[in-house]
This record gives structure tokens, sequence and C-alpha cells, in this order.
């Protein structure tokens, strides 16, 4: 597990840098030192882990620490790591991890050559800023990816000292699982803009239109939170109402809403399969021939 003796230094002060420093440091553990790109992350940085060494320079932070978090923007991760690696700040025995949920561990692959351990451990998360970060980390479920059993303990260890809940994920998984949590999360957020977008045009301006769905949303994530999925699904599709989903269909066409037709027929595929457990096999064939001449 997460030793005692770790120097911890945080390659990349944004909201989640900031605030996985926050909760090590709460922890006694040290933070040695935080990189950030500009003087306002630095700045706030500081608000969060007094005590810590701060600068712009990635390379002079690194070199006071064994254990480097890379929490930069997925794209600069492996750039990150080259550039720590190319200055010798990466030391032989030393652990480098970066928090993306898509990326394996190929882009630390110049750790890995400098001597280092390396892993990757991903939040199963949203952070809209540091405050939330910190209240939201402790208890939230992280993907551990490692190459060896004694790294997958160490990074399982380093998630339960932030009070998370490690689950080991294959590296060739990476990608799907990335991919689920950006349908649970960002594309919730871009389903809800389309609901939001309908209620503006029937009268519903401005924030009148969300303060309006934000009831039935959260009605839904607390039946998802007690039922599950199959048992929280209500709506037509789940009463096998095909006339509404007809008229659904026909009002998107007929206005030439493409997007919202294509989203809608989509997700009621995939509320055709959880639903078809309770409507008869005839009554799911005539819902599945309906969205197909609309696909």
């Amino acid at each position: 597990m997460a030793r005692k003796g770790d120097r911890f230094v945080v390659i990349g002060g944004g909201r989640v840098g900031t605030a996985v420093g926050y909760l090590l440091s709460r922890t006694g553990r040290e933070v040695a030192a935080v990189a950030c790109r500009s003087e306002e992350s630095l700045k706030r940085a500081g608000e969060y882990i007094p005590g810590s060494y701060l600068t712009t320079d990635m390379v002079r932070a690194a070199k006071r620490g064994n254990v480097l978090l890379i929490t930069t923007p997925d794209d600069l991760i492996a750039d990150a790591c080259i550039t720590l690696a190319s200055a010798g700040a990466i030391k032989r025995g030393s652990y480098v991890v970066h928090m993306s949920g898509a990326l394996g561990l190929d882009v630390l692959e110049a750790a890995e050559e400098a001597g280092a351990a390396t892993a990757s451990v991903h939040p199963l998360q949203t952070f809209a800023d540091v405050k939330g970060a910190v209240r939201k980390i402790p208890g939230s479920v992280f993907a551990v990816t490692a190459r060896d059993p004694r790294t997958v303990e160490w990074a399982e260890g380093l998630v339960r000292l932030l009070g998370g809940e490690p689950v080991r994920l294959a590296e060739e998984n990476k990608v799907l699982y990335h991919l689920g949590a950006v349908m649970a999360s960002n594309l919730l957020v871009a389903l809800e803009h389309a609901a939001e977008l309908l209620y503006q045009e029937i009268g519903m301006e401005g924030e009148k239109a969300l303060r309006a769905l934000l009831p039935l949303i959260e009605g839904t994530v607390g039946n998802l939170r007690r039922l599950g999925t199959e048992k929280a699904l209500t709506g037509p599709v789940a009463r096998g109402d095909i006339g509404i989903v007809r008229r659904h269909l026909e009002k998107l066409e007929e206005e030439d809403r493409e997007k919202h037709l294509r989203a809608y027929v989509a997700l009621t595929r995939f509320a055709l399969d959880l639903a078809e457990a309770n409507l008869s096999r005839s009554r799911s064939q005539e819902m599945e021939e309906l969205l197909e001449r609309y696909s």
C-alpha cells in the first residue's frame, strides 16, 4: 500500500490535482510540491495545500518527491512524462501515476524506462470545482490499472488514502470504461440540454426550462439509486404505449429536428431492451419495427 514516507508531487494543479493534494495532506502525507502552468492555479493550490512548494517548473517540482501524480489534461500526460524523464526527475523505484479514465499506461512509458513503477487511478466522478472534488472524491469508485501485483496493491492503498473504493481495471478495457462514464455523465448533460431546448420553445425561457426539469431528473436519479435501471424505467416504452412513441417520432420528423430524432430513436432502443421483459413479444417487435422506420 501507499507508504507513510512517500513524498507526493502533483503535476497539474487543476480541480482534481488540487483536491487530491489537499486530501493527501489532510491524512498527514507530505505533498512536497505542486506544479501548475498558471499563477492563478498556483495561488489556488497554495490555499488548499499550504506549505507545499509551488512552481510553474514541473521538473523542479518533480525532483522533490518519489510519487508523481500527473493530473494534467489527457493530451499532455505523455509529453509531461517524457519531459520529466528526460530531465532526470523520475527516480528509479519511484511511482508515476496518471488519473485519466481513457488512457492506458503506454503514456507513462518514459517513466517505466527510467525505472519507475506506473499506475493509473481514475475517480468515477464529475468535478465542477475544487470544493466539489474535495467533497466527492471520498466515497467514489476509482478504476485502478497497473501491470504488476505489487504496484496494483500500492495504487489501491493510494485510493483508500483518498477515501475512495478501488476497483481493478484491465488496461485493454479502459476505453470501454471511459465510454460508460462519458455516457452516464457528460452525455447525460447533453441529453438534458436537448430537453431544455424543447421546453424553451414552448415558452419556458432562460433558466425556467431547466428549473422545471430538475425535479424530474432528480426523481429519476433517486429511482435509479433505489431500484436499478430495469425497475426505474417509466414512461411510454415501459408501458408499451406505441401510439405515444409514434406521436413523438412523427412530431420530430415533421419539424425536421434531425438531432433530436436520432437521439430519441437510439435511446428508445436502449429503453426497449430494458422494457422487453414486461412487454409481449408482439408489442416489442411492433415497437422495434416502428423505430426502424425512423432510423
